[in-house]
């Protein structure tokens, strides 16, 4: 995927998620906001699969419990901390849930690309390194 096309799929992902929420709460800054966390959460996610594809897929049980975790917390907070027992609305209650999930995307996906640039960055072509793979196995 083009870097262009990657820009655009999330920006009409922004506009749709902001849009959404700007429906369903009717708060411009609130919508702005997710729609934008969305938007470049997921340009950077196809980014990130495109130029790094081997950080795309955990292998391991040492990446896979932090992505777990994070993603557990991230889910956790959208789902209970943002709980029916607080005297907000329903729509209101869905748009900071997509916030906050939004939010996490951005930040596993911006994480992932640091931590490929810390480590060099040299994953950037969908060939995979037959005796990186052994070695990975044989762990």
């Amino acid at each position: 995927m083009r870097s262009s096309l990657q820009w655009l799929l999330g920006g009409a992902t922004g506009l749709v998620v902001g849009g959404g929420c700007y429906w369903l709460v009717g708060d411009p800054v609130l919508a702005a906001v997710t729609g934008v966390v969305w938007g470049v959460g997921l340009a950077l996610t196809a980014r990130s699969a495109r130029h790094h594809p081997s950080s795309t897929g955990v292998t391991d049980w040492r990446s896979a419990r932090w992505i777990g975790l994070g993603t557990g917390g991230i889910t956790l907070a959208a789902l209970l901390g943002v709980s029916p027992s607080l005297p907000i609305s329903a729509e209101l209650r869905l748009a900071l849930g997509l916030l906050i999930i939004g939010t996490g995307l951005l930040a596993t996906t911006t994480a992932r690309l640091a931590e490929n640039e810390r480590q060099g960055g040299t994953a950037t072509t969908t060939k995979r390194d037959k005796t990186t793979t052994a070695e990975q196995s044989i762990e």
